[in-house]
């Protein structure tokens, strides 16, 4: 029989369609795409905030800015996997081997579970992204209509070198922006998808492992004892492979995201108070909680994965060690202060990732929106 694999259908899906996975036809091709896709479009989009920064209103201004620097965390997150390459190609192989190695000893079907949680959780991000990029356009129509149905807006403000308010420029240049948006949109919630992804692979193999040390309680001796710390080191070097792909990644999610729902609520509560509030907030609300639901990703996969740990120690720490010979129980307290060191997930080697910094971070978003505010 097959033995189930934890990588998501819909991750392999998204990785593919971002030209990342390991095998993609024409990488270099997919490389070009976005490169040329992106100098373009950051170039107009930043040159439009740059030029217009005393002349057009805080609002227009904040609302270029919050969709200008998503683009840039997508550019950044691309150039990291090209850069890492090796390592992603190694993540994802170690998943498969695991899968087919491991299955023996999984008695309670925790790899078919998590195959079926994984898929779900992670599609479910998915669909976030591409909600948002819709309530974005959404509004963005709503906003030319409320305002005045003879005048055209684009999708996000851009210093063209042409007037593109006219027929045909605005149709292709609309066409444009809303390919780019959607494709952007699922090659930046793809990231946060794969982190999931093999973050529940490692809670997986962790619950079996755990399970094994339960059942052997009873016939404990060198050898199995030796699998155990020999299963923890594996765990331990796959982790560390996700620290070295996620770290840099998550250090530009800390700071990209923080000015970013800080914007973004700024929007919220001026649209609710305004007159015509309610094309702005379709904009803004949909897109806030992506935001929001990213940074918890990120900071909800390194307190999960020390919690995981964590009950590895636990387990063996209830191993009647006063059973075994002297070696045998020496080598369990090493299995303990192991498991005690946690798996940890860092901010760039600066700060763990936990929900501690997730509330950090919120909280720092709200201080500076009240600034916004003020100035307003």
């Amino acid at each position: 029989m097959k033995s189930p694999s934890t990588i998501s259908k819909s991750v392999k899906f998204g990785l593919h369609f971002a030209g990342i996975w390991p095998g993609t036809p024409y990488p270099g091709v997919h490389k070009a795409f976005w490169v040329i896709a992106m100098v373009l479009l950051q170039t107009y989009q930043y040159e439009y905030v740059i030029t217009r920064l005393r002349t057009e209103s805080l609002m227009i201004l904040i609302d270029s800015v919050t969709i200008a620097i998503p683009f840039t965390l997508v550019c950044i997150k691309l150039i990291v996997a090209w850069i890492n390459h090796s390592v992603l190609r190694e993540i994802l192989s170690t998943m498969e081997y695991d899968c087919k190695k491991y299955a023996v000893i999984d008695t309670k079907n925790v790899m078919s579970k998590t195959a079926i949680l994984s898929f779900r959780l992670t599609s479910l991000v998915a669909s976030c992204y591409l909600m948002s990029t819709a309530f974005y356009t959404i509004g963005t129509f709503a906003a030319q209509q409320a305002n005045d149905s003879t005048s055209r807006q684009l999708l996000f403000k851009m210093n063209l070198p042409f007037d593109a308010h006219e027929s045909p420029a605005y149709e292709l240049v609309m066409t444009a922006q809303i390919l780019h948006l959607a494709t952007s949109a699922i090659t930046f919630g793809i990231f946060s998808s794969l982190l999931l992804m093999v973050t529940l692979h490692v809670g997986c193999h962790i619950d079996i492992l755990c399970q094994k040390m339960m059942d052997s309680f009873d016939t404990l001796g060198n050898e199995q004892i030796r699998f155990f710390i020999n299963r923890q080191q594996e765990i331990i070097i796959f982790v560390e492979k996700v620290e070295r792909l996620f770290t840099y990644i998550a250090l530009s999610q800390l700071l990209s995201n923080t000015v970013v729902t800080c914007c973004l609520g700024y929007l919220i509560v001026i649209s609710v108070t305004a007159e015509n509030g309610l094309p702005m907030l379709l904009k803004s609300i949909m897109f806030y909680n992506v935001v929001c639901l990213e940074v918890f990703i990120y900071c909800f996969v390194g307190e999960f994965l020390d919690i995981k740990s964590k009950m590895i120690a636990k387990v063996a720490y209830e191993i009647p060690w006063y059973n075994l010979q002297p070696s045998v129980s020496r080598q369990v307290v090493l299995l303990i202060l192991r498991a005690q060191r946690g798996l940890p997930l860092t901010f760039g080697k600066f700060s763990n990732l936990n929900l501690e910094s997730f509330t950090s971070i919120m909280k720092a978003s709200a201080s500076y929106m009240s600034v916004l505010l003020a100035m307003s």
